[in-house]
């Protein structure tokens, strides 16, 4: 198991736990202390019964925005569970993808197993949404009708019998899916439904349970392209389509407990199909023309179409970083979203392009494009936790008077109690832009969140980290004698905040330390190492 550990700690560092949540703090402690990581995992293995009884995982849930008034519950997985539970799904990986429909019938195109060694990734990059939508397309101009709809509620409605059955299938000969098992069932609290939203593994096992129904429709010859849970079925007539959807339907239903969304199961023409579709083969398939010379709508769309992606660990990231500059240059972003911030309604995946592009502009376009997302939190509020990662992520590059004004309008977004921070996740990631301002008014506002009933450890966790940040150590100092009552995340917070109050702190561990489980353990051992490097503070 040891090279899934390891792989396991390279996808999380390089990438992180999930696409929702902030990244935790312990992600720098896997970074620095590989090895400790390691030597834990595979004392978790040896001893899981011991483990699950005496250091059982703790997650932390939260509500996620889909749109303006929809919902979804998420859950940033306990960070070493997290680990272990990857490595598990990691070394049962190969055996899922071989299990599936193969890529090359471009049938189904999520998640399909393929590790990169040297990008530490899992997923096979040339097989995703889009080359979804594209052979969706293909297929939509030589089908008469097309059948769009996706699953309800997926993740959360995923039975785990379905998932041993599936498990099972794979004629495994280890003890993994027991594991695997063990883990979900503490996941669900004892439930028998449900797996973890935004993660790696949870994607692969809701693949392998999904495989069952796209084999049934391949045996039935239905022609079908499926992204997670979304499908297109394709048909010749209205009769036909129906026919096809009530077989889909039927299968969700007796195979996996699963229902389709009614709202968004619709039967349409290829010709409505390829009118309606977020992409057009037309528009992928065309000329390159330079940016600067179309209309606003169709630099829209082609930022849609423009990569994003950067590697930072690249032996030629400087040049990387530079000509993606250039290339966002000619796409006037500034232009983009002020005609966005116009809308009485945002296109979510636009504007999340397009505030992800701030950081690459010219200072005052950096600063100007930043008063103006955050005076429109109200209209951004689908993607404001994007908002707020992507000021974290410029902040110290804003001038002063910038920085004050995003400091102030966050603190009268909480104070004024705002829906947009009654959305925890949204909260968290404005605790970590506010802790660049140790103002008094921003302690006295982080110390009231703390002491609220009404957050949970996800936010508690982040004010400890902020204090430390800051040497606030009147604070951390009162938060002492509650060690005991802390949850594991605000316990290994404060085990790193305690180092900030030099000997009250120093004594304190070491009357506790007897009391620490071996990842506390670990993080206090980590901190020791940092804290004598004279530059060093607590990462958030």
């Amino acid at each position: 198991m040891e090279v899934y550990f390891e792989r396991a700690i390279a996808n999380v560092v390089r990438h992180g736990d999930t696409d929702i949540f902030p990244f935790p703090i312990e992600n720098h402690v896997f970074f620095d202390c590989k090895d400790k990581a390691v030597a834990l995992l595979k004392d978790m293995h040896g001893s899981f019964a011991h483990w699950m009884a005496n250091y059982p995982p703790a997650h932390e849930t939260a509500i996620s925005p889909v749109g303006y008034t929809g919902f979804r519950w998420a859950t940033q997985l306990d960070p070493l569970w997290n680990l272990y539970f990857l490595a598990l799904v990691l070394s049962i990986a190969d055996a899922i993808e071989a299990r599936r429909i193969p890529s090359s019938e471009t049938n189904v195109f999520s998640y399909r197993y393929k590790w990169d060694q040297e990008n530490c990734t899992m997923y096979d990059p040339t097989s995703n949404w889009r080359t979804f939508m594209e052979a969706s397309l293909r297929r939509a101009e030589s089908s008469k009708y097309v059948i769009a709809c996706d699953i309800s509620e997926f993740y959360s409605r995923l039975g785990h019998h379905r998932l041993d059955n599936a498990l099972a299938h794979l004629e495994l000969q280890n003890d993994v899916p027991w594991r695997i098992k063990e883990f979900l069932s503490n996941y669900s609290n004892t439930n028998s439904f449900g797996l973890p939203v935004g993660g790696p593994a949870a994607r692969l096992l809701s693949e392998l349970v999904l495989d069952q129904v796209d084999q049934l429709l391949k045996l039935e010859s239905i022609p079908f392209c499926r992204f997670s849970d979304d499908f297109h079925l394709f048909a010749e007539s209205t009769e036909d389509a129906f026919a096809k959807l009530l077989f889909l339907t039927d299968k969700l239903q007796r195979t996996q407990g699963l229902q389709l969304q009614k709202a968004k199961t619709r039967i349409m023409s290829s010709a409505e199909f390829v009118a309606t579709s977020p992409i057009r083969l037309d528009d992928h398939d065309a000329p390159a023309v330079d940016p600067t010379k179309i209309g606003l709508q169709e630099k829209a769309r082609s930022l849609l179409r423009f990569s994003l992606r950067f590697d930072p660990y690249s032996p030629t990231a400087e040049e990387d970083y530079e000509r993606l500059k250039t290339e966002i240059e000619k796409h006037d972003i500034i232009g983009l979203l002020q005609s966005e911030l116009s809308k009485s309604r945002i296109h979510v995946a636009l504007a999340r392009k397009i505030v992800a592009t701030i950081r690459y502009l010219s200072p005052q376009q950096r600063d100007e494009a930043t008063l103006s997302i955050i005076h429109n939190s109200d209209l951004l509020f689908p993607i404001f936790a994007s908002v707020m990662n992507v000021i974290k992520q410029l902040f110290l590059e804003l001038s002063n008077a910038t920085q004050e004004i995003v400091i102030e309008r966050i603190l009268f977004l909480i104070q004024s109690g705002s829906h947009i921070f009654r959305v925890e996740l949204n909260l968290a990631y404005a605790i970590r832009v506010l802790a660049y301002m140790p103002s008094p008014k921003v302690q006295e506002t982080l110390a009231r969140l703390y002491n609220s009933p009404s957050y949970t450890p996800l936010i508690r966790r982040d004010i400890i980290l902020a204090m430390a940040r800051w040497r606030a150590w009147p604070w951390l100092s009162d938060r002492r004698p509650s060690f005991r009552s802390m949850s594991q995340a605000e316990r290994r917070a404060f085990i790193i905040a305690s180092f900030k109050l030099k000997d009250e702190g120093k004594h304190w561990r070491s009357h506790l330390k007897g009391e620490f489980s071996p990842f506390e353990k670990l993080i206090q051992d980590w901190t020791a190492s940092k804290s004598g490097q004279p530059d060093w503070n607590v990462p958030l």
